[in-house]
């Protein structure tokens, strides 16, 4: 049986690290940070990448905008800030702006798209070769403030930023999908932080939530704008007695080793309406409050790709988002205490690239 995971090691219950000034992530719309955007082209590359990560979007920023909006910065540490919001709001919802407005297809062309993306996922695994991908993730960290104590006000919080980068090479191998992680990070960074990762993205992903959903409820949505095309949207609930999404994390006390929780979830699927492939797969776990983590999230992205002279559809970006609860300091006029009322985000961005076919070849000399 397929268990999709996500493995969140909590590294104890460790003091962000604030800034003086204290200030919170405002929040902005898309429109709202084009505007801002618009002339950050005209600042330092360091402080506009300052500016952006002290934004949080309400609104899930389309790639077409984000492409557009990365021309508009003075360079890569901006860029890289921008990555990083955009990725946190992954999981929200588009601007109205941004759907397509097509009426949605009748029940009959429903179900036949259904049918269709379900053979689509079925025969993904079997028609995928052995190949090699390499695996670029670039890890985000942030603390904020969940909660304060009356007559409190936090001392500070940290903002979204980059943490550091890896290199992994990912073997997909007899419908088995393996990591071997490489260390590789950019010069002046941390080595990647080891507290999240995900698998099951190489096709496990497609078939056990779409055999989830089956069990729960699957409904149309609405059409989105993709690079190839009209892109049908499904929104889908899966309930906890269904659910073979794994989230697992270490017990409070190592002794007792992990702990896993197939919570309930939810998210969309975006397919070619065509042929049925799955272009966007989105899982958000409800997870209960009690849960050490409060949020697990997962975003596969595909397209094609050419794999010994055929194509293939395949991983192309996947983001991991993760928070849960760690201990701030919050002060008042003559008391300064430490408050677990904080939570830290970790957002991973991967990206696939290099693919090539897995195989050996024999030579016999005479």
């Amino acid at each position: 049986m397929w268990r999709l995971a996500m493995l969140v090691l909590l590294s104890g219950i460790a003091l962000p690290a604030f800034p003086a000034d204290g200030s919170i992530p405002r929040k902005v719309t898309v429109e709202q940070l084009e505007q801002r955007l618009s002339v950050a082209h005209r600042q330092r590359d360091v402080q506009a990448a300052n500016q952006i990560y002290e934004l949080e979007l309400t609104e899930r920023m389309s790639t077409a905008r984000l492409a557009r909006a990365e021309g508009n910065l003075p360079g890569p540490v901006s860029q890289k800030a921008l990555l990083a919001i955009f990725d946190e709001a992954v999981f929200l919802d588009l601007p109205a702006a941004d759907l397509l407005h097509d009426p949605a297809p009748d029940h009959s062309s429903q179900t036949a798209m259904l049918a269709r993306t379900i053979e689509y996922a079925n025969k993904t695994i079997a028609k995928l070769p052995n190949l090699f991908a390499t695996k670029d993730t670039t890890h985000f960290e942030g603390t904020q403030m969940a909660t304060l104590p009356t007559g409190m006000s936090p001392i500070g919080y940290e903002t979204l930023h980059e943490m550091g980068i890896s290199r992994s090479g990912v073997l997909y191998r007899n419908g088995r999908e393996s990591v071997n992680a490489e260390a590789s990070r950019r010069e002046g960074l941390p080595p990647l932080p080891p507290e999240l990762s995900s698998n099951g993205e190489f096709g496990p992903i497609l078939v056990v939530t779409l055999g989830d959903a089956a069990k729960g409820k699957i409904v149309w949505s609405h059409w989105e704008q993709s690079a190839a095309g009209p892109e049908a949207v499904f929104h889908y609930d899966v309930p906890e007695a269904a659910s073979r999404y794994a989230v697992a994390f270490p017990g409070i006390f190592p002794v007792l080793g992990e702990t896993v929780r197939h919570p309930a979830y939810h998210g969309e699927i975006g397919v070619n309406p065509a042929d049925g492939s799955i272009l966007r797969l989105t899982m958000v776990a409800e997870l209960k409050p009690d849960d050490p983590v409060t949020e697990a999230d997962i975003l596969v992205e595909y397209g094609p790709v050419e794999i010994g002279g055929k194509t293939y559809i395949c991983p192309l970006k996947s983001v991991d988002l993760v928070r849960f609860a760690v201990v701030g300091t919050v002060r008042s006029d003559t008391t300064t205490l430490y408050f677990p009322g904080f939570l830290k985000t970790q957002v991973n961005d991967n990206l696939y690239k290099q693919y090539h076919l897995f195989r050996a070849e024999i030579r016999i000399l005479p």
